[in-house]
């Protein structure tokens, strides 16, 4: 579990770290163009104690849950208003809050265990998805 705090507002993610283990992650292990859990075992969570935007969509203070669809280029962020899932049970469009598109970079270095981190930067920060050789990246502005 991570937290950041961007002024008054707690952003907190709870996630499970799978290892690469010398598998092909992406576009292998986890399938480009599909929905993914952003994880092992439970789904991620995501809570935030006030409104903020994600990548420039409005997300009002409340618990989400938060899936991925990544390619080789391009990544969006699924934004769920159904939480408890287990495992790849992604609930449908039907109960998508949002979907915001990441930008994608290559990584410095391999990554071995999935990690989901925070870059603060004054009232804002940016939330990283890194694993393998990929970081998928998108801006969290309090409101």
């Amino acid at each position: 579990m991570i937290t950041q705090r961007i002024g008054i507002t707690d952003i907190t993610i709870n996630y499970h770290r799978p290892l690469a283990n010398d598998r092909k992650v992406w576009g292998g292990l986890v399938p480009y163009g599909q929905v993914w859990r952003a994880g092992a075992n439970e789904a991620t969570t995501f809570v935030t104690t006030t409104d903020l935007t994600v990548g420039g969509t409005s997300v009002p203070a409340g618990s989400y849950t938060i899936f991925t669809v990544p390619n080789a280029d391009k990544w969006q962020l699924v934004i769920s208003k159904k939480t408890g899932e287990w495992g790849t049970a992604y609930p449908g469009e039907a109960n998508d809050l949002a979907r915001v598109d990441l930008s994608v970079a290559k990584t410095s270095a391999p990554v071995e265990n999935f990690t989901i981190e925070f870059d603060q930067s004054g009232s804002a920060c940016t939330l990283h998805m890194k694993w393998e050789s990929t970081d998928a990246a998108v801006k969290i502005a309090a409101k």
